[in-house]
């Protein structure tokens, strides 16, 4: 929080009974929740959109990309992309860094590994037809739309 915001929350509960801190903290409790729902809620429209409504939509019409205009009037190459989550279970982590170390991939392995990078390694394996840690991760595979800048 900024110091701001801090020092005038501070300066406008700072006098009041704990009843009313209490009740101003389950107040901020419940709309913290609130916003949080609306987040995920938000979320889910954005991949409904994203991963399912415009890869179907630009499939269908069988385009690659197309340029679109943005509410603030500039110009974005609009593609879909094919990406991977990978998601390893605890008691798989070791396995996985004896698989990684295995193929040659030791490079990507830290005090964790991270997903991002995990990510990006498996679907090179994917993309050339390599093998990847199917048994030891959660594995799954989508298509998302992405705007990148318009040539």
């Amino acid at each position: 929080m900024d110091d701001v915001r801090t020092e005038a929350l501070k300066s406008a509960l700072m006098g009041k009974s704990y009843n009313e801190l209490v009740a101003a903290m389950m107040l901020a409790q419940d709309h913290h929740k609130e916003l949080k729902r609306q987040t995920s809620e938000a979320w889910d429209d954005v991949c409904i959109i994203a991963r399912q409504i415009i890869p179907e939509r630009m499939d269908a019409d069988q385009i690659q990309n197309i340029t679109v205009i943005l509410p603030d009037g500039s110009k974005k190459q609009l593609l879909v992309m094919d990406q991977v989550s990978v998601k390893t279970p605890p008691e798989n982590k070791g396995a996985l860094w004896e698989w990684l170390r295995e193929h040659d991939a030791a490079e990507i392995i830290t005090e964790t590994v991270n997903s991002s990078t995990l990510a990006a390694f498996v679907r090179q394996q994917m993309k050339a037809g390599d093998e990847y840690p199917v048994d030891i991760c959660e594995v799954s595979s989508y298509a998302t739309a992405s705007l990148r800048k318009a040539s």
